[in-house]
C-alpha cells in the first residue's frame, strides 16, 4: 500500500468478526459488500455445498477479482497441500517457521508436517521461507523449484514495543513486541520482492513503522499494560514468553484459556513461571478446556478460575496495579472475546 498498490488480504481464523478475514487496502470488507458477494455466490453454494472455509475462500477470491487488486496475500488455512486456498497459481510462496501443530491432520513428525506445507510450492514459482529446523528445511528444499530462499535478517534491539532489526543489511523498525517478528517481517518482504512488486526501501520502512498485528502480542491498554495474544501452541507460547521478558512491569497477571485438543500443558509450563497471578478461563466454545482442569496444572502458584473471558478480564483489571501487566492468551477464541470486550467494533 505504501508503494501505491491496491491490496487484498485473506487470513484465518478471525478474532472478532468474520469480515476481518477479507481486507481491501487494510480495511475489513464492508457488511454491504460481504452480503452482495455471498448473494452472488448463492446458486453455487446451494449446488456444491462447500464448507465454511471453502465459502470464505471463494468469497475472498471473488472480492479481490471484482475490485481489481494488484496484489493479494492469501494465507493457508491448514497445512497447504489439500487446503482450499491451494487452487491458485501464485506469483510467489512463503512458508513460515514450521512446528508441531494440528498433528492429527498433518502428521506426527516435522518431516510429515513440512511435506504438507510444501504442497503450496509450485514449479517455476519463487518461494521464500522463515528459519526452519533442519528436518523441515530438508523437506522444503527438496520440493522447491526454483531453490527456496531464506532472507537474511538480524535483530538489533527489542525494547518494549519497538523492534529494531536489519533485513539484507538494511535497518528497519517495527512497533511490535517480540524478536520473532523480525523473521516474519523479513519473510514478508522477501515474498513481496519475489512476487514482482516494485518497491523502494523507504516505502518498506514506512510500511513497517505503521504495521499493526491484531491479537498477536498486541498492546491494547496502558496502566496497567494490557496485552492480547492468540498463542495457541507451544511454539507461539515460547515466542510470547520471550517477548514478555522485555515488558517493564511490577507484576504479571496471566489470563489463560485454551482449547481442550491443544497442548496446553506444555504452553503452561512455558508461561506460568513468569506469572504472579494466573486467572484460568474459557471461551464460549464447545472445544474449550474447563478452567477447573487448567487449575490443576498451576500447582502451588497463585491461581483462580472463572467461567468467562469477560469475568476473567474484569478480575485481572481489579487485581493489577498501574505498573503491572496483564496478558490474555491461550487461544484465538479467548483473544477474540477479549478484544471484542475491549474494543467492541474495529
Amino acid at each position: 500500500r505504501e508503494a501505491g498498490y491496491r491490496t487484498g488480504l485473506y487470513t484465518s481464523p478471525h478474532l472478532v468478526d468474520m469480515r476481518e478475514r477479507i481486507r481491501l487496502d487494510g480495511k475489513w470488507i464492508s457488511e454491504a459488500d460481504f452480503a452482495r458477494t455471498l448473494a452472488a455466490m448463492e446458486p453455487q453454494l446451494r449446488r456444491l455445498r462447500p464448507t465454511y472455509f471453502e465459502t470464505m475462500t471463494a468469497a475472498a477470491f471473488l472480492v479481490f477479482a471484482d475490485r481489481g487488486v494488484d496484489y493479494a496475500v492469501v494465507e493457508v488455512g491448514l497445512g497447504g497441500r489439500l487446503d482450499a486456498t491451494n487452487v491458485i497459481l501464485p506469483a510467489a510462496c512463503a512458508i513460515t517457521t514450521i512446528d508441531f501443530d494440528h498433528m492429527d491432520k498433518l502428521g506426527n513428525t516435522l518431516e510429515e508436517i513440512a511435506a504438507e506445507k510444501a504442497g503450496i510450492l509450485k514449479p517455476g514459482v519463487p518461494s521464500v521461507s522463515s528459519p526452519q529446523a533442519p528436518a523441515a528445511r530438508r523437506v522444503l528444499e527438496s520440493r522447491a523449484c526454483p531453490p527456496l530462499e531464506f532472507p537474511r535478517f538480524r535483530v538489533l534491539s527489542s525494547r518494549g514495543f519497538v523492534l529494531k532489526f536489519t533485513v539484507e543489511g538494511r535497518p528497519c523498525e517495527l512497533p511490535v513486541l517480540g524478536e520473532h517478528q523480525a523473521a516474519n517481517a523479513a519473510t514478508a518482504l522477501a515474498l513481496v520482492a519475489r512476487s514482482g512488486a516494485k518497491l523502494n526501501f523507504e516505502a518498506v520502512r514506512r510500511a513497517f513503522r505503521k504495521a499493526r498485528l491484531p491479537g498477536r502480542v498486541e498492546r491494547v491498554g496502558r496502566r496497567p499494560t494490557l496485552i492480547v495474544d492468540a498463542a495457541h501452541n507451544p511454539v507461539s507460547a515460547r515466542a510470547l514468553a520471550a517477548a514478555l521478558k522485555t515488558v517493564p512491569r511490577r507484576r504479571l497477571v496471566l489470563v489463560f484459556g485454551a482449547s481442550a485438543d491443544k497442548d496446553y500443558r506444555t504452553m503452561l509450563r512455558t508461561l506460568l513461571p513468569a506469572a504472579d497471578l494466573t486467572i484460568f478461563t474459557k471461551a464460549a466454545n464447545p472445544r474449550a478446556a474447563a478452567p477447573s482442569d487448567l487449575m490443576g496444572l498451576a500447582g502451588s502458584r497463585p491461581a483462580v478460575a472463572t467461567g468467562s473471558v469477560a469475568r476473567a478480564l474484569a478480575l485481572a483489571r481489579k487485581s493489577a496495579g498501574p505498573e503491572d501487566a496483564i496478558v490474555v492468551t491461550g487461544s484465538f477464541y479467548v483473544a477474540g472475546e477479549a478484544l471484542a470486550g475491549i474494543r467492541p467494533h474495529e
